[in-house]
């Protein structure tokens, strides 16, 4: 069971990814990301909300290895077995789409099973970046309110890939599918 002192630590592997972001990721591929998206995205969302999506979603999901590399650093330094277990659990981090059912409880979009969210959450739709937890729950690094007609908008984009599944729809184009939050606003 993941304790408060749990908690204190695994959010401060968190908060040191920020700073492992700035020195480790390509600058100038977060800096067209950010000429692109934040004009896109800044109807929507604050622009320092959105800077942060750029950054956490390049260095997690478009170049997972940057936070591959870094959860193996804070795996050596760390002893305790669920502190561990939770790092590898992180190792998949994803984009998660759903609607809420009850208080915590989230019908996934992309493959409709029921999660439990490990981070205060009160939106009836949403979609953000989450971290895998213990069974069938998910730590939501952020997320966005969204409404009832996102999951339609999102099933229509979908719609037009090929080849693809739900999942690897959300985390290739989480950017477009946050774009289109800010069309249905």
């Amino acid at each position: 069971m993941i304790t408060s002192l749990h908690e204190r630590e695994l959010r401060a592997v968190l908060d040191g990814f920020v700073d492992y972001i700035e020195e480790q990721a390509d600058p100038d591929r977060l800096e067209r990301l950010h000429h692109t998206w934040i004009p896109l995205l800044s109807t929507y969302v604050t622009h320092d909300a959105v800077e942060s999506v750029l950054d956490e979603w390049h260095a997690m999901i478009e170049n997972p290895f940057l936070w591959i590399h870094y959860i193996e650093e804070q795996l050596a330094l760390t002893a305790k077995p669920i502190i561990q277990n939770t790092l590898e659990k992180w190792k998949k981090p994803f984009v998660f789409a759903g609607h809420q059912l009850s208080d915590e409880l989230y019908a996934c979009w992309s493959d409709g099973r029921k999660r439990r969210t490990a981070s205060a959450c009160s939106a009836a739709h949403i979609i953000g970046l989450a971290l895998p937890m213990e069974e069938n729950a998910v730590l939501l690094l952020h997320y966005f309110n969204t409404d009832e007609a996102f999951e339609g908008l999102l099933e229509a984009a979908f719609s037009k890939t090929t080849n693809m599944t739900r999942q690897r729809y959300l985390n290739d184009h989480y950017l477009t599918c946050l774009s289109l939050q800010s069309d249905n606003s």
